[in-house]
């Protein structure tokens, strides 16, 4: 059976880009897959939470990751 984390993901100008929120201290799309890679999971996807005005942007994501449940 497969367990699956969520990260969720918001654009924030300062880093300029997709950052974790500050809680987590503001860590990047590619730090977090690299770090829960780490950890046995793996990047399956994304799915955006909140839409822009316009259609080219996501200002909210979730990234996805699975594990075989141990």
């Amino acid at each position: 059976m497969k367990r699956y984390e969520f990260i969720r993901m918001k654009y924030k100008m300062m880093k300029g880009g997709y950052v974790t929120s500050k809680e987590d201290g503001y860590r990047d799309h590619r730090t977090v897959i690299t770090e829960m890679a780490s950890q046995g999971w793996r990047f399956v996807g994304y799915i955006p939470t909140e839409a822009a005005g316009n259609y080219s942007a996501a200002p909210e994501y979730d990234l996805v990751f699975e594990r075989e449940e141990l």
